[in-house]
């Protein structure tokens, strides 16, 4: 066939592209002749996707062959059969904590990790995460070659926060974070260019705006940000002192997302905008993920506290916002 007269080089470049989309993909190359099964032995990045489940031998086996490259290492509530349908996959307790005991030694080769979890179970937060939180002063925690981090876990109920990686993640770019309290380090989050955040409901009024404006004031180099402030809220009652909400400026950022869910234009969001300053924002997409007939009470008093920019060149408004 025509096919094996293709340089290696280039069928190898076929199969790590096919495994972005399929994470089976690699055993299937792998078993149809001898001459793509050497291929596929000798191309680490095309075993570095690691989506953790039930059989954990077969990832041992996918980290060995990936060698020295840096892995993708994923922990969903579904998983992908060898028929290509995808299943549902329940993560208690038990198989989050085991299935993160096996990559948490390799945490130096990690290049993303993605976390999602769907069902609540008391202290699931702390069994997929304490693998990655370590003292500060230890080097064996760090993630070096980290770019991508997603963790998602509306149902957490746990107020814990987490302070991931010993402090060092030099090469993350994009987070997306939604439920979770992180301990907001300048070494672990000044170089974000991307942020999708969901408010973990720990906290709310000023107190959570102030939160989110320290959050900012460390991500200088944002280009892309989306905020949503949820339903859930098991915020405590307020201090007596008024927290510091000085004014953040985002240089970069060219596009902001704001998503509202609940009923109405949450008051954090309002009062969060106010204090932001975005000068070369382009686009701003104000998005309405139930889909309301009706515009929200609140919607005239927000346009007027945050006026639109003259650098904006797009304005998305859907549903509720119009």
């Amino acid at each position: 066939h025509f096919i094996h007269r293709l340089p290696a080089e280039l069928i190898a470049c076929f199969f790590v592209l096919g495994a972005e989309d399929d994470e089976h993909f690699a055993i299937r190359v792998s078993q149809v002749c001898r001459t793509w099964r050497s291929i596929a032995l000798h191309t680490p990045s095309l075993w570095r996707r690691i989506s953790l489940g039930p059989q954990q031998q077969m990832w041992r086996e996918r980290i060995y062959r990936a060698k020295a490259c840096s892995l993708d290492v994923q922990l969903l509530p579904w998983r992908t059969n060898r028929a290509g349908a995808i299943v549902p996959q329940r993560l208690d307790i038990h198989t989050v904590q085991l299935c993160m005991h096996l990559v948490a030694p390799f945490v130096r080769r990690w290049r993303s990790l993605t976390i999602y979890l769907s069902d609540y179970e008391p202290f699931l937060a702390n069994a997929a995460l304490s693998g990655c939180c370590h003292d500060l002063v230890k080097r064996r925690g760090r993630a070096p070659l980290l770019e991508e981090l997603i963790v998602v876990y509306r149902a957490n109920d746990d107020t814990k926060e987490f302070c991931l990686f010993s402090g060092c993640t030099p090469k993350l770019r994009r987070l997306t974070v939604d439920g979770l309290r992180l301990t907001w380090l300048p070494s672990l989050f000044q170089n974000l260019t991307f942020l999708d955040y969901t408010h973990h409901g720990f906290s709310a009024g000023d107190d959570a705006v102030a939160e989110l404006l320290y959050m900012l004031s460390v991500c200088k180099r944002l280009q892309e940000l989306k905020i949503l402030f949820p339903r859930k809220s098991m915020a405590r009652p307020p201090g007596p002192f008024r927290p510091d909400m000085r004014r953040v400026v985002l240089p970069w950022l060219l596009q902001l997302h704001l998503r509202v869910e609940t009923r109405d234009i949450p008051p954090e969001l309002a009062r969060l905008v106010t204090h932001l300053s975005t000068p070369a924002l382009t686009s701003l997409y104000l998005t309405d993920p139930g889909r309301r007939r009706h515009p929200f009470p609140n919607l005239t008093s927000f346009m007027r506290a945050y006026p639109m920019l003259p650098s904006l060149q797009t304005v998305f408004v859907e549903h509720g916002w119009h």
